[in-house]
């Protein structure tokens, strides 16, 4: 293990494990506080609200069944079945298992509580991926400061800041992708610790498929032996034949996921690929939403002129392997940003940190871009926008990948969160509770209880007989316990 914390021969310094150890946890530390801070109040959406009914019924049913509604399917049994992926609300149990007690402790909706429990989760992944990020920028020769610098924009100056605080797979599937490419690029890779993540990526979500091709392809041009050149493949092979095994369980077929594939076609890929990186409009926009990325390429540039091409070109297929997997996909739903790239993110900040000192000033430059461009998703729903649109008949337009650009939910999301936050200022959270669960009228979603309040947890404290300044006090004390965190990581980070 102690090449995991060991930079290569380019690196200016050679980093010793109890110090990597401190700074890593550090940082995972500071950006699990500052994002708490924001943890939203409950769960917006199809995709996340299914994987927390399935949480839940493990919780108290031992199956994945779910309620019938939006995004249930009949399955072999008679009971109904969500499309989505297992592996999120396996791990989310025992944080679902505590927000049931404590909604049944605290007389509050139960949906509401697991909701917030189960969302710190995605916090806890994000911030091992940030954590990550470091660690794999040190590992491609990079100096402590810039593996600090890449860490930080990954955390703060991209999309990462947004779907840290959603319930999707995508947050777990980044984890694991950064986390078996970190372990592939030690020096003594372990190959099977590889193939086991291989094998959850597909669980997490089936699009992981893609990372056990991309890292037995660096295994063989690293030359390495054919078991580990094998067993990112077997991880790969075993993870399909669980997944067909999660569809038998449900549908009663293997090759039943319970959606269809038509969704899948060459039909408008051109579009796609190149909207996924350069349209601000919904489910695209690599460049408008994540703007530290436009310096991947140098990053990847010098990756690639040092000692490390066979890196930079398993950073670059693993990268292209979900671009173009994605482009295939006919997507179209209530996205902030590129959100089926987000598995992406990491790998891309990590060759940043290989910048030079003028690079790394237009990185923290872009990175503050994006924070600006993402932080009015932290007060509130990013859906916001999408209700608005759909109560106004204009739905269609503002999911659009391609059209109007005025209609992007970049351009309206400030809006759209100064209009939420003045409906929350008129509206008792106390009534909000009160009506939890009941579906808002046709054509009015911004009744929803969710679209009436701030989105973030201490704003629902006054419902439990707590004065609502005592939460802004808390939200402020886990700021700057994070930033001291992560000051705390910068002062030790001079000293590697």
């Amino acid at each position: 293990m102690t090449n995991l914390f060991v930079k290569s021969a380019p690196a200016q310094r050679i980093q010793t494990k109890h110090t990597v150890v401190h700074v890593s946890l550090l940082l995972f530390l500071g950006t699990s506080l500052i994002y708490l801070a924001f943890l939203k109040p409950g769960i917006w959406g199809f995709d996340g609200s299914d994987m927390l009914n399935m949480a839940k019924s493990l919780v108290l049913e031992g199956d994945f069944s779910i309620p019938k509604g939006a995004g249930a399917v009949l399955g072999r049994d008679g009971q109904y079945y969500s499309i989505r992926y297992p592996l999120l609300p396996v791990i989310s149990t025992p944080f679902v298992a505590v927000g049931l007690w404590l909604g049944h402790a605290l007389n509050l909706p139960t949906h509401y509580t697991a909701a917030v429990c189960a969302l710190i989760v995605s916090i806890l992944l994000t911030a091992w991926s940030t954590v990550a990020v470091y660690l794999l920028a040190l590992r491609l020769g990079s100096s402590a400061v810039g593996a600090y610098s890449a860490a930080l924009c990954f955390a703060f100056g991209t999309v990462a800041l947004v779907y840290g605080h959603q319930f999707f797979a995508e947050p777990l599937l980044a984890a694991l992708t950064v986390t078996a490419v970190l372990l592939a690029f030690q020096a003594s890779p372990s190959a099977w610790g590889v193939g086991g993540l291989t094998m959850l990526s597909i669980m997490a979500k089936p699009a992981g498929i893609v990372i056990g091709p991309v890292l037995a392809g660096y295994f063989l041009l690293k030359r390495y032996s054919l078991k580990r050149v094998a067993l990112p493949l077997l991880g790969t092979a075993m993870g399909v034949l669980l997944y067909m095994a999660y569809n038998y369980l449900r549908f009663g077929s293997i090759f039943s996921a319970g959606q269809s594939t038509s969704r899948f076609t060459l039909e408008g890929f051109i579009p796609r690929l190149v909207g996924l990186l350069l349209s601000p409009g919904a489910g695209g926009g690599l460049f408008w939403y994540c703007p530290v990325t436009l310096l991947a390429g140098v990053g990847l540039w010098k990756l690639a002129k040092g000692d490390r091409l066979a890196e930079a070109l398993a950073v670059l297929g693993m990268f292209s392997s979900y671009w173009i997997l994605y482009s295939f996909w006919q997507f179209g739903g209530w996205s902030w940003g590129p959100r089926f790239l987000v598995p992406t993110l990491p790998l891309l900040l990590a060759p940043t940190a290989l910048l030079d000192a003028r690079g790394r000033r237009w990185l923290l430059a872009l990175a503050a871009v994006g924070f600006l461009v993402n932080v009015p998703t932290l007060l509130t729903f990013y859906q916001r926008y999408y209700a608005e649109a759909s109560d106004a008949g204009k739905l269609v337009q503002a999911l659009a990948l391609w059209g109007n650009g005025l209609d992007a939910p970049l351009f309206n999301i400030w809006g759209a969160a100064l209009r939420q936050l003045d409906v929350a200022l008129s509206v008792d959270v106390r009534s909000v509770l009160n009506s939890a669960g009941t579906p808002p009228a046709a054509g009015n979603l911004l009744s929803a209880d969710l679209m009436q309040v701030m989105a973030v947890w201490w704003w629902f404290l006054p419902a439990v007989g707590m004065p609502l300044w005592l939460g802004i006090v808390a939200a402020l004390g886990l700021i700057a316990g994070g930033v001291s965190c992560l000051w705390g990581w910068a002062q030790q980070s001079r000293r590697l």
